[in-house]
């Protein structure tokens, strides 16, 4: 303690040092994890030696290590007959390493000390003679797994706790759900940018526990942590300095960590991984550390930097738990890649464990295979592994945004259920193959025409609805050419009549729906109240309820034309009923509307666009209901009879 720090106490100041010396654990705690680093990568090295060799420079510099002889200690590390090892400068590393605990207790409270000095007092104190230390010692100070006893590692796992929840309990201020210390306002305003990043995807943690956030300065240099999920080990730290910015990021998992990295690939961030080997010494709680850094060209970019790394940190959560789930269906890599995917299109993986993970997603697969499954096939194994990625993903999005959409769970695992179906049909089936991927343009119109319908009113009313028109412009050209698609399988198959009808009545509730879309457009200049906004939202809604109906009975319709009848008959009828139902309530909300224009009377350019809008909505829903009705006189006419 300097001179000056002893005084403040002496008066009765505790208070006033308290964020410095926590600002001193939490780099202390940096720098051991360092030292631990180290002296296993030396060990590993000498048994197993690597040109060149690892030098940890750059988690040396991370930490704020200048001592350059450090980046010679893996290369120098020798083994001797005694099972030891020639550690360089070995005395002076373990020495560092008591030093830095000492740092890392002296913050807290003398409960939480004393329990660890307790822990510190009955483990052997590790020794170097001569630069001699045993891999034994190596391997009992850097364990972290409980089971094999105590540990240096685990002790300071658990000051780096406790030093969290002082700093959460001391912090001076809050920013944006961080809790900070002393900030300046440099800091404050690069915590905010963190923070923002965080909090944008942070509702895709759900009810998991985690994602807690603490900020301090300590000589021009700030440290955020966060604390990720649950597991001990699993940790990252922030620090900035000048425009320089340091990630560093502990993992259990060497894929997870290689994932973390990849979500990186587009930016300028280099990363320097301590590689952990294993072998009969480790255990299987060791941690991997790796370094990444950013020179920032502007505070812009560094800000730019801290929000896109915050928004990245939700999807580390049950990342390998949904990685082994997923593997249950397709290969290792194909699963990696559609948890890459579904970070980079900020929909994760979290609510796809919520819905039931490998069950929800057995069930969809057993509802769409039926008799093709075998005791344990894989999904890639049913249908090849582009479809399965694709299936994995639309899971995952439909998951996500389902639940954040607080819709039911029952009704996402039944969409999910949904567009695997199309997946099975065979070439004799193919036309319930583009009426699958038909309907789904349907739905998809739908789904965009409820969603920009939230957003209009506001300033970026009109740009959302151009763009959406210009989108369904798009879907109507790509759902024609599936309806010539599908007029040629019916003719070269000779197929019923009935499936063509089914078609073009299909066909021409998109032609309603992008009708709909081009008239919202207008409807948007026309600056209509939130009272007609929200009428015709209700009936985009029954649009949108409709086309999910109208996928149901298409995947109900293949399985009834190949498999048991009676089950999925019933289904099919179900689902039909429904969309019966909803065209007959989107008759009376067009009503509803028509009233609602006369009794409001707004000018009449709004009355115009309002009811050809509602209109064409409600056409949509009556050319679902035709539909369905034909697919019906198919099953019943040509494949039940």
């Amino acid at each position: 303690m300097s001179t000056k720090q002893a005084i403040v106490a002496e008066l009765g100041g505790e208070q006033i040092l308290a964020p410095d010396r926590i600002a001193r654990a939490l780099v202390a705690n940096d720098q051991i994890k360092y030292y631990f680093a180290l002296l296993q990568t030396a060990r590993d090295n000498a048994d197993r030696p690597r040109v060149p060799a690892l030098d940890l420079k750059s988690e040396r510099l991370a930490c704020r290590l200048t001592d350059n002889w450090l980046d010679d200690v893996v290369a120098g590390t020798r083994g001797d007959r005694k099972g030891g090892y020639l550690v360089p400068h070995g005395p002076e590393i373990l020495r560092r390493i008591n030093i830095g605990i000492e740092t890392m207790l002296s913050p807290l409270g003398d409960d939480a000390a004393g329990s660890l000095i307790a822990r510190l007092s009955k483990l052997t104190k590790p020794g170097a003679s001569q630069g001699a230390i045993s891999g034994a010692e190596i391997s009992a100070m850097t364990s972290g797994d409980r089971k094999a006893g105590d540990s240096l590692h685990l002790i300071v796992m658990d000051a780096h706790k406790a030093i969290n929840r002082l700093q959460a309990e001391t912090a001076v201020e809050t920013i944006d759900g961080a809790h900070a210390h002393h900030l300046s306002d440099q800091g404050r305003r690069r915590v905010a940018a963190f923070m923002r990043g965080l909090n944008r995807t942070a509702p895709l943690k759900f009810d998991h526990p985690g994602l807690a956030t603490t900020a301090t300065e300590y000589e021009d240099q700030l440290l955020i942590q966060n604390d990720i999920g649950t597991t001990d080990a699993h940790v990252l730290v922030v620090r900035v300095h000048g425009l320089e910015a340091s990630v560093t990021y502990t993992d259990i998992h060497q894929a997870r960590l290689t994932f973390f990295q990849s979500l990186f690939s587009n930016s300028r961030v280099a990363w320097s991984t301590a590689e952990q080997k294993r072998s009969d010494k480790l255990t299987s709680a060791d941690y991997i550390l790796t370094t990444g850094k950013l020179e920032g060209r502007t505070e812009t970019e560094v800000e730019e930097f801290l929000a896109y790394l915050g928004s990245r940190i939700v999807f580390l959560i049950d990342w390998n738990k949904a990685r082994k789930r997923l593997q249950a269906f397709v290969a290792k890599k194909t699963a990696i890649e559609v948890l890459t995917w579904a970070a980079d299109n900020d929909f994760g993986h979290r609510a796809l464990l919520e819905i039931g993970g490998e069950q929800a997603l057995g069930e969809a697969v057993e509802y769409a295979a039926g008799s093709q499954l075998r005791y344990g096939q894989r999904l890639d194994g049913l249908i090849n592994e582009e479809a399965a990625a694709a299936f994995l993903k639309d899971a995952m999005r439909l998951a996500a945004v389902g639940l954040r959409q607080r819709r039911s769970r029952r009704n996402i695992l039944d969409e999910i259920k949904a567009r695997l179906a199309g997946s099975f049909e065979s070439e004799r089936l193919g036309i319930f193959k583009l009426a699958g991927d038909h309907a789904a343009i349907g739905y998809d119109l739908a789904f965009g025409l409820v969603e920009v319908l939230s957003r209009c009113g506001g300033a970026a009313g009109a740009d959302v609805c151009r763009r959406l028109a210009v989108r369904a412009s798009g879907w109507e050209a790509r759902a024609d050419l599936i309806l010539n698609e599908a007029r040629d399988d019916i003719r070269r198959f000779a197929r019923p009549r009935a499936l063509r009808e089914f078609m073009e009545y299909a066909d021409d509730a998109i032609d309603e729906l992008e009708e709909a879309a081009a008239i919202l457009e207008l409807a948007e200049l026309t600056s209509p109240s939130s009272a007609a906004l929200d009428r015709v939202r209700g009936l985009a809604e029954l649009a949108l309820a409709s086309a999910q109906e109208l996928v149901k009975c298409i995947a109900c319709a293949a399985t009834i034309t190949r498999s048991d009848i009676r089950d999925d008959l019933d289904e099919f009828i179900d689902a039909l009923e429904r969309l019966i139902a909803i065209e007959h309530q989107a008759d009376t909300a067009l009503r509803d509307i028509r009233r609602w224009l006369v009794v409001a009377n707004p000018e009449q350019r709004q009355i115009l666009v309002l009811r050809e809008l509602a209109q064409a909505l409600e056409a949509a829903t009556d050319a679902h209901a035709h539909a369905g009705q034909e697919l019906r006189t198919y099953l019943m006419e040509e494949v039940i009879a």
